[in-house]
């Protein structure tokens, strides 16, 4: 329709008229070219959102260091020559942990220690879980190794549950703040920041696995025990530090703002809401082999390939000590860089994925994800260790593929299906996703090869159909709603 300014009928006495009705124009046209100016609610203060984008920038840059290196020895927990089964264990246990605290804590922790106090306090936690890898490395006994790792892995997975929650209401605040002093909406202000944490993140991941791997292979001796540690120790000791000099953001509608008080906070809200919506809707039922298979994708990457595919590393029999340590450190090398490739691709493909999306339907680039998945534990089966290890670089690619749709489109599809309950669909998400890698870094270590490629072909295999039928379930009734008022969804294909 066209404007209504364009539909005004003028007094015939238009040479009297005609300049009110040009001063009127101008005006209605400046609220349409210019409306955040011209509005007046929402004044700008430029230097204060100088300010407010420096701080977001060294929060993103502390948390990315920080997550950066437990993420670089997650990838090598079950390859760094840790006793036993332990390293599988302790990423067992710090999903466990996790999950826990991200359901039932989070929340009443963030209202004590403020949002600040929780990111700084969950850095220095991650940093304590880096730090136990290195007491590993430095220790001769096998039980303080156990000690110090699982330890390491409880509290590291307290923090995680903690501080993805405390980042979400830290990075809300600074972007509301930041919109009212630039000027801009709050939407704006929030893809702004949403693209600058997502390059410093993923960045950093990739960045700091190759450093990692960098050092691992030029280090020689005794250093090579260790030498990966003390730098990773070393950077989340400094994020953590860094985290102390952001501004203390107390939001009135966050989480352990003023507005908030403890006895609004309900620790079995998210988890109860969760379930209910796990057991009374067959849709979220149906989405559990998808998330089910991203996670034992994980484990299977980390506890089986990277720790016995990726590369030989030599015994004590009939090798000195040195020869011992290099070949642990070429192997810890290896496996640095080609979680970093993971991961790289994961972030390359972000951008096809989203298009391909646009043009083929959201269907298509979930099938595609299992495929992945499917693809990595075909590979495994088909060829022995020694042809498997000349051909990883094809099997990391295409698991960064299925990472990527697993980050972005199943994420977006739990949006698309559960508009009206988003904080239920997204628990569901961690709490079987969690749950998955709990189980399988649990229990793939004592598998054979054969038992874990079935799982994880076979999960994915049903993933893709489940998700169809769910999907299926979806169009019925966005069809039954445009009937009765007219419901769109979130993603522009008719196919979800």
């Amino acid at each position: 329709h066209a404007p209504r300014w364009t539909q005004t009928t003028y007094h015939s006495d238009r040479e009297h008229d005609a300049p009110l009705a040009r001063a009127t124009m101008s005006q209605l046209n400046e609220k349409l070219v210019q409306p955040r100016e011209s509005s007046g609610a929402m004044p700008q203060n430029l230097s204060e959102a100088r300010k407010l984008l420096i701080n977001f920038v060294t929060m993103t840059v502390c948390f990315s260091l920080n997550h950066a290196s437990v993420t670089s020895c997650i990838a090598l927990a079950t390859s760094s020559g840790l006793p036993g089964n332990l390293g599988s264990y302790s990423v067992a246990v710090l999903y466990a942990c996790y999950v826990v605290t991200a359901m039932l804590f989070s929340q009443v922790i963030i209202f004590y220690c403020s949002q600040k106090g929780s990111l700084t306090g969950s850095l220095a936690v991650y940093a304590l879980y880096v730090a136990s890898y290195l007491v590993a490395a430095l220790v001769e006994s096998d039980t303080v190794k156990w000690v110090a790792v699982l330890f390491g892995a409880s509290i590291g997975g307290i923090g995680a549950g903690v501080l993805w929650t405390a980042q979400g209401a830290y990075y809300s605040e600074n972007a509301r703040l930041y919109a009212l002093a630039k000027g801009v909406t709050k939407e704006e202000a929030t893809g702004y920041f949403g693209s600058i944490f997502a390059c410093f993140y993923l960045g950093f991941e990739v960045l700091l696995k190759i450093i990692g791997s960098v050092v691992g292979l030029y280090a020689t001796g005794d250093a090579a025990k260790y030498a990966i540690y003390i730098l990773y120790t070393a950077i989340a000791i400094g994020s953590t530090v860094g985290m102390t000099t952001v501004r203390n953001m107390r939001a009135e509608d966050t989480v352990g703002g003023d507005g908030v008080t403890i006895e609004k906070i309900d620790m079995t809200k998210k988890v109860l809401s969760a379930l209910k919506l796990l057991f009374t809707n067959a849709k979220c039922a149906l989405m559990v082999p998808t998330n089910f298979a991203f996670g034992f994708a994980a484990a299977f990457i980390t506890a089986y390939i990277q720790g016995s595919v990726v590369s030989p590393v030599y015994s004590d029999d009939g090798h000195t000590d040195d020869e011992v340590a290099d070949s642990q450190s070429q192997h810890d090398a290896r496996v640095l860089l080609y979680s970093s490739i993971a991961v790289g691709v994961a972030t390359a493909m972000s951008m096809p994925f989203f298009y391909l999306k646009k043009q083929a339907g959201t269907a298509v680039v979930m099938v595609l994800g299992a495929i992945c998945f499917v693809f990595v534990a075909a590979m495994s089966y088909a060829l022995d260790d020694g042809e498997l290890r000349h051909a990883l670089w094809i099997v990391y690619i295409v698991y960064g593929c299925g990472r990527s749709i697993w980050e972005s489109t199943t994420k977006a599809v739990f949006a698309d299906f559960f508009p009206d309950d988003p904080q239920a669909a997204f628990a569901n998400i961690v709490l079987q996703s969690g749950l998955a890698s709990t189980v399988a870094f649990f229990v793939f270590p004592d598998l054979s090869p054969l038992q874990k490629e079935v799982i994880l072909g076979v999960t994915a295999t049903l993933g893709a159909i489940c998700f169809s039928i769910a999907s299926f379930i979806h169009q019925g009734e966005q069809k039954a709603k445009e009937v009765e008022g007219g419901y769109m969804s979130v993603n522009d294909d008719n196919q979800v």
